[in-house]
């Protein structure tokens, strides 16, 4: 009976095993293939383009944009160093997206440092702009036919299109949408054949990012969308009334830009933290996010060109600057009033370390 007992176990014991390792596998070794050709396609084609589109973040919102070009930084000034493999990319974009100036930098999506906008140039008659950024990271280039090469290219009302941009926040960074042309060519903004229309959905953010035919090529770079149409019974909402700027009318000038009209992007030194006040910050967010009785401002996101992603973390409560107290985004802004870069901050901040909050200070170099 204790041989017969001691059998069964080791047997039950194999069994289980055994099905665990079928658990295991199943799940491992899901896949999944297309069973349609054109399905196929689509997906290869967007996963062959999509990662020279990025995000055009400015200091009033974002728009989309695609790497269409690079070259080497160089000089003219013998004495001036230029660092090893330091490369320049040209962006496409919106005017709107841009013009109102200020600071601009280039988010790639998570786990990818954003990077700084160093000069722009814009045409506002034809709603197109390029923003250009210096770094030795190896960014993806789409190439344009119809700018380096001149060439035209065929759009045809029914062909598929692809769009990709960012809409709403960077959460949504390159989203896809398709549709197909519905207009070849119409006015917009009292220039004819200045646009196509089609209808892969756009949103606010997609300005500026680009719209691939099915071969990938870029054909255009969205614009806008209406939004509500009048009719009898008054206005309702609209679908499907998408615009893009058609490729072949605005390669030619984007191809004349000139070095000289390039606007340089002035920077100004900044911790690079995006905070809220307590009350503001608490009508959204748990009270345990903070101290009990919490002054101060709240940090909730980072410009990873600055320094302040470096030391702080998000929901850290800023209490403190310079051995100054902190109760509002005010007497932050006042401290900070009239810095030059490479000053230095001390900040005093409350964290939460394994479920207590500890008085932490860092030093932040204004970059």
């Amino acid at each position: 009976m204790k041989i017969r007992k001691i059998l069964f176990i080791i047997v039950t014991f194999l069994l289980t095993l055994s099905l665990i390792g079928c658990t295991i596998q199943t799940k491992a070794t899901v896949t999944y293939e297309s069973p349609s050709t054109y399905e196929e396609l689509r997906m290869d084609v967007i996963a062959e383009v999509e990662p020279s589109v990025v995000v055009v973040i400015t200091e009033t919102g974002h728009g989309s944009g695609i790497i269409y070009k690079s070259e080497p930084v160089t000089s003219e000034d013998p004495n001036e160093v230029i660092t090893e493999g330091l490369t320049r990319y040209y962006i496409m974009t919106n005017n709107h997206v841009v013009e109102d100036g200020g600071e601009m930098k280039i988010h790639f999506g998570s786990g990818h440092d954003d990077i700084a906008v160093v000069d722009y140039q814009t045409y506002p008659l034809y709603d197109i702009a390029v923003v250009r950024i210096e770094t030795t990271r190896e960014l993806r280039v789409h190439f344009v036919a119809a700018i380096d090469q001149h060439a035209f290219i065929e759009i045809i009302k029914g062909q598929e299109v692809i769009a990709i941009g960012t809409p709403q926040d960077i959460t949504k960074f390159n989203y896809v949408t398709t549709g197909t042309v519905s207009l070849v060519s119409y006015k917009y903004e009292g220039i004819e054949g200045l646009v196509l229309m089609h209808n892969a959905e756009l949103n606010p953010g997609n300005s500026g990012g680009p719209l691939f035919n099915l071969n990938g090529d870029l054909i255009g770079i969205n614009v806008a969308k209406i939004t509500n149409v009048q009719t009898s019974d008054g206005s309702i909402p609209a679908e499907g009334l998408n615009y893009t700027l058609n490729i072949n009318k605005i390669a030619p000038i984007v191809r004349d830009f000139l070095e000289v009209n390039y606007q340089r992007v002035e920077r100004t030194p900044r911790l690079g933290v995006t905070i809220q006040e307590v009350s503001v910050f608490l009508e959204e967010n748990e009270a345990s996010l903070l101290p009990s009785n919490p002054v101060g401002v709240v940090v909730i996101g980072f410009d990873l060109t600055r320094n302040a992603h470096l030391v702080l973390e998000e929901y850290d409560l800023i209490i403190g600057i310079n051995d100054k107290p902190v109760t509002s985004i005010a007497d932050l802004a006042a401290e900070l009033e009239g810095s030059d870069f490479g000053d230095v901050h001390v900040i005093t901040v409350l964290r939460n370390v394994d479920g207590e909050f500890v008085e932490i200070t860092v030093s932040i170099i204004l970059s």
